[in-house]
């Protein structure tokens, strides 16, 4: 499993301290802030992939061409 990022984390930490002070006590509360955010956390990661996945394959695909095109 990848580390969190310090941001991640520290929106994490942001939303949790927020849940308590809105609904000390509410477990549903904190275990919704929890929820919400372990989602977004997971969706950023996935953005993050497929953006990387398209720059490489976008890479991949200019070097071949390059490479086909500079051949004598």
């Amino acid at each position: 499993m990848p580390q969190l990022d310090i941001n991640l984390f520290d929106d994490f930490i942001f939303f949790a301290f927020v849940s308590l002070l809105f609904g000390f006590g509410d477990d549903e509360v904190e275990e919704s802030v929890i929820e919400l955010n372990g989602e977004v956390a997971l969706a950023q990661y996935y953005i993050g992939q497929r953006k990387l996945y398209m720059y490489e394959s976008n890479l991949i695909t200019n070097l071949i061409t390059a490479s086909i095109l500079t051949k004598k």
